[in-house]
Formats: C-alpha cells, sequence, structure tokens
C-alpha cells in the first residue's frame, strides 16, 4: 500500500478556531479524524494542519469545516502514492476541486479538469501564473520536468503536492520539524547473503533473500566516497561519521558546483534512504529514485544501483521500468537470475501481462533452485500445482 496523506490549509484562519472546529468534525464517525494524531503549524497566511492517517472523506471534512469557519478551507490530501488533489470549500460551497491524475478509479473519476488558479490565487493572495502550471492534470507519459524551476518533485510526482503548498506560502516542513540527528550507530556486521534453496518435496519456503544495493550497503557508498576529491572533503567527513542529516544539504550544494560527478547522486540517494522513516516529514522515495536515475545516466550498468532503482518508487507508471532494470540485471548478474525473474514475474502481473509472468515462473521452477514464500504465493495464483 502507498502513501495516504491529507492537509487542511486555512488562509486567514486563527490556529485556535481551526482546531476547535476540527475537534467538532471529530465527533462524526463518518469523518474518522481524531485530533490527537493531527500536526498544527502557524503561518504568516493562516494556519494549518498535517491530519491522521484514518481521515477517509476528504470532501465531507472540507465542506464542514466550512461551515463552522468564515475562512476558505483547501484539504490537500496524497492518494495511495499515485497522485495529489485538493478539495476548495468556502462557507458550505465548494470553489474548485483538483485532481492531478484523472480517470484513476473510471472514466470521469477524478474528472480530467484543470484547476481554477484564479479562484485559488484569490483566496491565497498569491499570483494566478505562479501556481497555475500545478493546476494541470499529469500528461500519460512519464517526464523528469518541472512545473516551476525551483520545484523538488517533477511532474508525475505526488509530492508535487507540497510544492504547491509552498507556493500558496504554506510550506509542508513546518507541518513536520525535523528530528535531531541520531547518534551515529556502531558499524554492523557485514551481511551474509542466504544462498537460494534447493525444491524438495514438502519444503517449507523460506522468506526471499534480499540482495545488497546502492541505497543499503554502507560499503559500497564508502567506495564510492572514496572517489570524491579534496573538494568535498565536508561531504566526505559527513558520511564518514554517518552525519547522514548533515550531508544531504552538503551534498545538494556539491551537485550544483559538480553536476557531472556520478558518486554525489549515489551518495546523495544513499542519505535519504538512511535518514527514511527517522523523521515525520515527506519520503524521499521520490528524490532516491531520480538521484539512482541520474547516476545511471553516468554508470548504466552499475548492478547495486539497478537493484536499488527498481523497487524505490513502486508506482504503476514505473513498473515498465522495473522490468527493464530487472532484464538487464539478469544479463549482468546471472548468478541471482531466480531473484531477479522472480520479481519480474510480478511486475509483468501488475502490468497485465499474465503470458510473460508465466515464462519467467517457469524458468524458475525448472531451474529447481528457488523455493520462497513469494515464489509460492505467486504460482498459486497462477494456478500451479505445487509438489
Amino acid at each position: 500500500m502507498g502513501l495516504f496523506l491529507q492537509a487542511a490549509l486555512f488562509p486567514g484562519g486563527d490556529i485556535s478556531k481551526c482546531q476547535e472546529a476540527l475537534e467538532q468534525c471529530s465527533r462524526d464517525p463518518r469523518l474518522s479524524v481524531q485530533t490527537d494524531g493531527c500536526r498544527w503549524s502557524q503561518y504568516p497566511k493562516g494556519s494549518a494542519v498535517l491530519l491522521n492517517n484514518d481521515c477517509c472523506d476528504y470532501e465531507s471534512l472540507a465542506d464542514k469545516l466550512s461551515r463552522l469557519l468564515d475562512v476558505p478551507v483547501m484539504l490537500l490530501y496524497i492518494y495511495d502514492g499515485d497522485y495529489w488533489g485538493y478539495f476548495l470549500w468556502k462557507d458550505g460551497t465548494k470553489e474548485d476541486e483538483f485532481a492531478s491524475l484523472s480517470d484513476y478509479f473510471r472514466e470521469g473519476e477524478p474528472p480530467n479538469k484543470s484547476g481554477d488558479a484564479k479562484r485559488v490565487s484569490q483566496y491565497f493572495k498569491v499570483k494566478p501564473e505562479d501556481i497555475e502550471r500545478y493546476l494541470i492534470p499529469w500528461p500519460d507519459d512519464e517526464t523528469e520536468d518541472h512545473a516551476y524551476k525551483d520545484d523538488e518533485a517533477v511532474i508525475g510526482d505526488s509530492w508535487q503536492m507540497a510544492d504547491f503548498m509552498k507556493a500558496l506560502g504554506f510550506d509542508y516542513d513546518q507541518l513536520c520539524p525535523p528530528e535531531p540527528e541520531p547518534d551515529p550507530e556502531p558499524a554492523a556486521a557485514p551481511i551474509q547473503q542466504k544462498k537460494p534453496c534447493i525444491i524438495y518435496n514438502n519444503a517449507q519456503p523460506i522468506d526471499t533473500p534480499v540482495l545488497p544495493n546502492a541505497l543499503t550497503d554502507r560499503k559500497y557508498a564508502l567506495k564510492w566516497v572514496k572517489e570524491l576529491g579534496t573538494e568535498h572533503t565536508e561531504v566526505i567527513q559527513a558520511l564518514q561519521s554517518r552525519k547522514y542529516k548533515s550531508a544531504v544539504p552538503l551534498l545538494t550544494e556539491a551537485i550544483q558546483a559538480y553536476p557531472n560527478t556520478p558518486a554525489l547522486y549515489l551518495l546523495r540517494a544513499f542519505c535519504w534512504n538512511q535518514l527514511e522513516g527517522l523523521n515525520h516529514g515527506m519520503s524521499r522515495k521520490p528524490d532516491m529514485d531520480r538521484d539512482l536515475t541520474k547516476f545511471l545516466e553516468f554508470e548504466p550498468d552499475d548492478i547495486m544501483a539497478l537493484r536499488a532503482r527498481c523497487p524505490t518508487a513502486a508506482t504503476t507508471s514505473r513498473y515498465q521500468r522495473h522490468i527493464s532494470d530487472l532484464t538487464r540485471l539478469i544479463e549482468l548478474d546471472p548468478e541471482n537470475i531466480d531473484l531477479y525473474q522472480l520479481d519480474r514475474a510480478y511486475r509483468y502481473h501488475w502490468v497485465g501481462d499474465d503470458d510473460a509472468a508465466r515464462r519467467d515462473l517457469e524458468d524458475i521452477l525448472q531451474r529447481g533452485e528457488l523455493w520462497t514464500v513469494d515464489l509460492v504465493y505467486l504460482c498459486r495464483a497462477f494456478g500451479f500445482e505445487m509438489s
């Protein structure tokens, strides 16, 4: 399951009145709001709240809040990590709505329509031209373009919502203040890779072995640290001392100055992964995906980076690229062909190519060297008889 997230913006709203209104909404069981799980912040333009994970009826909540307050209410959301959108209400009337990915559930749901930049700009006191590019439904094809040059998220990335919020004057990160950087951990013992099991009759399947990759293998990251020159001394020191949060802005600055240094992109992706889950801020998986993609432009056959990029941003639109990465890994690293073909079989299944998925499964079973829970599950889904 992907990311489900909701935030409400109250331009011109007093935080205490907005909190009281949300408290009243929490008494309605249909809205599933738990106020003790929400995070508030006061901005110069008004107040905002990051809602708890259980809120399910976005538009109804925006409607009810707008009836309790004398300011507009914009309910923003990310749905399953696949797209973002909002509902804008004032005095019990819907003023605007937008979803970045149309026809997600069925034709016309969400509707294929642009957001009303003029209406939004009136309530948030911004120029329409500063937000209108966010409010265009995404194209069918993937792109690495940004709506505006200073954005962090590209078009097609659900975290574009945070760039939109910032353009409105409500910085998402202010709702998620960073936690103190964790103390360095002692060096862990090397992970011993499990060897695939031979298939025996009635043998219990094992968990699928996880291969080391560029996001998880510190030893591999340090190998690329050695590729950096003396101009990157601060970066080197931060990485060697495991100060990953401090290393990220240093790496970003270094990338701007030395954009043709592949190690910088890989190391920033590694740092993002070490910080993933430690703070309450946005997930950086899309950033990892972009950094790995940039690194692979320089080092297209790097096995560790290809392994890392495949599961990093697992949205429907990226499964075809996963299939290409796994196909290349089969060529570069045939020793682990069973694991790559199993992963590829799942992707084929997810994109609707069950014939290709079945061929991968048959190849794995013919070799008879892998017997894992994931293999058994997919084989049963295809009706294979298991002996």
